[in-house]
């Protein structure tokens, strides 16, 4: 079964697109940091959905970070009626105290959902869900199977499955971690320290890559009927590449 993530990004597009019309215009804030070949190609596809759908957006370069300069930014932008959302792109710099800046951000302007109390979830684990969602949806019909509660459904498939994560980054690997748990499983995780990770990765059901490095395994380290998700992406030339072809 291949899983088409473009072709369920355009339903919930579509979608999104549906709830915003009468909606009076909004506007998204992107922090950056330092020169533009750490964040060009990232920042690029999320101005480019954003115009897709309407949304405005304001580019913030910080060329010379400092804690203090980007503190400021976020807290003008916390108190910017205009402003509904607010993005500090990532990687920071090492210098740059990651928790400090992530709660900086007001509650209900953290779209990434880094916030233990934000008003969003963050995106890359709802991506994640959806595609699982999916999996199961065509799992249940194959076996034509019919279940009640669909997302207790989800969740009780999902603890059936050995589920493993590749890599814990708090941008996208422990977002998923913790959406897997808060659906009451227990990945499986693996680092650069995992020992075995050639027969965890074998024995798994489900595998959800969030490295941003290519070769992080090959087909013959799969076992049949695998589903696996790649989140992670890293730049080759000027391409974004994910983590496995």
């Amino acid at each position: 079964m291949k899983i088409d993530g473009k072709v369920l990004a355009k339903v919930i597009t579509s979608q999104i697109g549906k709830e915003l019309k009468g909606v009076p215009k909004i506007t998204l804030a992107i922090v950056t940091l330092g020169p533009e070949d750490a964040w060009e190609h990232y920042v690029a596809q999320k101005i480019k959905l954003a115009r897709e759908l309407g949304i405005q957006t304001r580019l913030i370069n910080i060329k010379e970070p400092t804690e203090e300069k980007l503190i400021t930014t976020i807290q003008q932008l916390n108190n910017d009626a205009d402003v509904a959302g607010i993005i500090v792109q990532r990687p920071l710099t090492r210098h740059i105290q990651g928790e400090k800046i992530t709660y900086a951000v007001s509650p209900k302007k953290d779209v990434d959902g880094f916030i233990k109390n934000s008003f969003f979830k963050p995106p890359v684990w709802l991506a994640v869900k959806d595609i699982l969602e999916y999996a199961y949806r065509k799992s249940q019909i194959a076996n034509r199977r019919t279940t009640g509660d669909e997302r207790d459904a989800l969740a009780e498939w999902l603890k059936s499955q050995k589920i493993t994560v590749l890599g814990k980054g708090e941008t996208a690997g422990m977002p998923v971690i913790e959406g897997l748990r808060g659906l009451g499983s227990d990945p499986n995780i693996i680092d650069s320290q995992t020992p075995n990770k050639d027969e965890i990765v074998k024995n798994s059901d489900i595998i959800i890559s969030a490295v941003g490095r290519s070769g992080v395994f090959k087909v013959e380290d799969l076992k049949q009927g695998v589903i696996v998700i790649g989140i992670g992406l890293h730049r080759e030339d000027t391409k974004l590449k994910p983590d496995f072809d």
